[in-house]
């Protein structure tokens, strides 16, 4: 039987390792993921994951409840992956039809090939967007967060999270426009 977050975080800030080692495991694919997406790259995504848990493990005693564990969590992320590029959060301002997932591509080679076209294309089209839509991007449409937990993390009111996410769509229809007619 599986645990929930809140009995495995009051385990862990009464010095239950194991529990904070079930929370380790249960979001360490989703915060090395964060990462990776600010970042860039596998190396630094995974510097800012184990600096994540390090974070998360010295302030655990001082996480008191009142947002959900993974809001809090993702907050300690994304802090990190920026400090490990050496910059700033951006200032606190569907591409879901065009993910492709790996379980989907069939044996066609090239059907195979355009899929990972696509994938390329969309991937490329949403690390050019500012930081600022790309974060709202990443925690929407690629972790599938809610609104209001999105505005909990990067720390701004619900009305802009959903502006830029509504405008960071506009920007990757416009910009995968040409690519989709073809």
């Amino acid at each position: 039987m599986e645990s929930s977050d809140e009995i495995l975080v009051q385990h862990a800030q009464q010095g239950v390792e194991r529990a904070f080692r079930q929370l380790v495991q249960r979001y360490n694919e989703r915060v090395i993921n964060i990462c990776f997406r600010i970042v860039g790259n596998d190396q630094d995504a995974e510097e800012a994951a184990m600096d994540t848990f390090l974070a998360c493990y010295r302030g655990l005693g001082s996480f008191e409840g009142r947002s959900r564990f993974s809001t809090w969590l993702y907050q300690i992320a994304r802090r990190c992956a920026y400090k490990q590029i050496g910059s700033r959060p951006p200032e606190s301002e569907p591409i879901n039809d065009l993910e492709i997932h790996e379980d989907r591509l069939t044996t066609q080679p090239d059907k195979n090939l355009c899929e990972r076209e696509i994938r390329e294309r969309v991937e490329q089209a949403v690390d050019a967007l500012p930081d600022h839509l790309k974060e709202v991007v990443i925690f929407y449409f690629l972790e599938g967060l809610p609104y209001q937990e999105i505005s909990e993390i990067i720390g701004c009111p619900i009305g802009t999270i959903a502006s830029r996410i509504n405008t960071a769509r506009q920007l990757l229809q416009r910009k995968l426009q040409p690519f989709v007619e073809e």
